[in-house]
């Protein structure tokens, strides 16, 4: 029954006594598409489908469909996605979002008829429920409805209740390994400390360990980096330097792939944040030799960054002058890499250039990087407000936009 009245859909299944099937879509989805094209027609999909439910499907932009996605929003959380509803009630019993294929959707479905549904598990886990059992059942059924938000808490308060080494049971490690992300929690350490023991005790593979562990450091020491560049209050860089001692310490004599580039990191970074501007040109030359560090793409140039600004523009004009030449050699290969075309992606580091160029008196070509910086930045917004449709964020883009060309112009006295 295809966008047909929600009155006479709730009739039939009543009269029938059958669950509603309903599948939400919209015309310019894609992977709806490959549901109306190569799932429902299989004769095995549609023999268990019209077997077990009474089903229609709705345009959620068009008639009834916009009630119904009103209605049913909170459980959309994308197209396509599938509904189970009891017609009594019209309250949701089943979900299972995306593009499914034909066993895995009618696997899927069989649960919800045998009562494994989203519904009886958040209700028997909201009860107080905490046994292993329930807990696979529901982060199965929230992987069907796409729920990896819920997921993510409801196996992290799982086994953050329980005792550090339940992680040695290799089921309760799989289930936690997705979520290894918090370089400061205890699992994490624990999961550190014994990584030899997990290796050859239960047959994990220790790359995928080794992966999570370094991903979750590396987006630690990034924080670390990034939020001592842009603050100065000394409260939030006394706390960045407490999450910086418990990171070395986990650092420090663990044999995991990548951890030497970041301890190095957090050095260097010591350095800068200790203002020695010609210890960190000392270090930065050594380590073109050394690379302990190899992250061209945003550690080493914020690194050239903060020498242009703060290199003291009297006695230190040749660090400034070193740096402003990495940076502009830089952006000519992103020019010509970019052949023209300026997307959300494309380097635009003339900002930089604009106050290198000032610093060493040079107001033409200042002023010109300054202009090529909100010439590309406009182009970008482009893509960026594609993302972002809704007109809230968008006048937030424009905001920032207008906050960093005032803040570059008012830097090399521009009007």
């Amino acid at each position: 029954m295809e966008n047909e009245s929600w009155d006479a859909v709730k009739s039939k299944a009543v009269k029938e006594n059958r669950m509603i099937f309903m599948d939400c879509y919209t015309s310019w989805c894609g992977p709806c598409k490959g549901l109306a094209q190569n799932v429902f027609p299989q004769p095995k999909v549609g023999e268990f489908l019209n077997s077990n439910f009474v089903c229609c499907k709705y345009d959620m932009e068009k008639g009834e469909g916009i009630m119904l996605y009103k209605k049913y929003k909170d459980n959309i959380p994308g197209f396509p996605t599938m509904l189970v509803i009891n017609p009594a009630d019209e309250s949701i019993v089943h979900k299972v979002v995306g593009y499914t294929e034909p066993d895995a959707l009618i696997a899927a479905l069989q649960d919800g008829l045998d009562g494994k549904t989203l519904a009886v598990f958040q209700k028997r886990y909201e009860a107080g429920e905490r046994s292993l059992e329930l807990i696979k059942d529901y982060c199965k059924a929230l992987d069907v409805a796409y729920d990896q938000d819920t997921k993510e808490k409801v196996v992290r308060d799982y086994i953050e209740s329980m005792p550090l080494d339940s992680l040695m049971n290799k089921e309760l490690l799989e289930l936690y390994l997705p979520y290894l992300n918090d370089a400061y929690s205890t699992q994490y350490g624990y999961v550190l400390k014994n990584l030899d023991k997990l290796q050859y005790r239960l047959k994990i593979n220790r790359y995928d360990i080794e992966s999570r562990l370094q991903r979750a450091m590396s987006d630690a020491v990034r924080e670390i980096v990034n939020v001592t560049l842009a603050y100065t209050n000394a409260d939030t860089l006394a706390l960045m330097k407490t999450k910086e001692e418990k990171l070395k310490k986990l650092l420090q004599g663990a044999s995991v792939k990548g951890f030497g580039e970041l301890n190095a990191k957090l050095a260097i970074n010591d350095i800068r944040m200790n203002g020695d501007i010609l210890a960190l040109d000392a270090i930065l030359e050594a380590d073109k030799t050394l690379q302990a560090t190899r992250d061209e793409y945003s550690f080493r140039p914020d690194m050239y960054k903060y020498m242009i600004e703060h290199a003291d523009a009297k006695t230190q004009k040749e660090i400034i002058r070193k740096y402003l030449t990495i940076m502009q050699e830089k952006q000519d290969v992103a020019d010509e890499r970019s052949n023209g075309k300026v997307t959300l992606f494309t380097e635009n580091a003339y900002d930089i250039l604009a106050i290198g160029y000032y610093r060493l008196g040079d107001k033409k070509k200042s002023e010109a990087c300054a202009k090529k910086f909100d010439e590309y930045y406009k182009l970008r917004l482009v893509d960026m407000k594609k993302m972002f449709k809704d007109e809230k964020t968008q006048a937030q883009i424009d905001d920032e936009y207008r906050q960093r060309i005032n803040d570059l112009h008012e830097k090399i006295g521009m009007k």
